[in-house]
């Protein structure tokens, strides 16, 4: 299913997707292979190490990363610390600034000149609050 939405995607003029969407990322990336100049966005993990996304790691642009291990950690620190109180309110939310959420290195796939420093233009503005990224949770 991912495949054939990608190309579906493909067909109608998009050259990088992003599939949000479970195990059909391995789908959207073997689409990949098929149409030249193409890309996948990873998700969850950096795709480009994984043995499941060997065959097109060359199209992986980058990856969202989720680091859960940040998550669990700081959960299992508020209960041993006494400071755990559950509910919405509570909830553990991952960000740019508490290292919750990253994106991948470069890997195969070369930005153009100048890229790099406005993704970290674009980060360091996030994290600083100058540009707002909104939420259903707030904290």
């Amino acid at each position: 299913k991912g495949k054939t939405l990608t190309e579906q995607f493909f067909s109608q003029g998009a050259d990088i997707v992003l599939p949000v969407a479970g195990p059909v990322g391995v789908g959207s990336g073997q689409a990949t292979l098929d149409k030249a100049g193409t890309k996948v966005i990873g998700v969850d993990s950096d795709w480009y190490g994984l043995a499941s996304h060997a065959e097109y790691k060359a199209n992986i642009l980058t990856s969202v990363e989720k680091k859960m291990a940040k998550a669990v950690l700081e959960i299992i620190k508020s209960g041993v610390d006494g400071t755990f109180t559950g509910g919405d309110e509570n909830q553990y939310v991952g960000t740019l600034a508490n290292g919750g959420v990253k994106i991948s290195a470069q890997h195969d796939v070369v930005y153009p000149d100048g890229i790099q420093a406005e993704l970290d233009a674009i980060q360091a503005d996030i994290i600083s609050g100058k540009i707002v990224v909104s939420s259903i949770y707030k904290k």
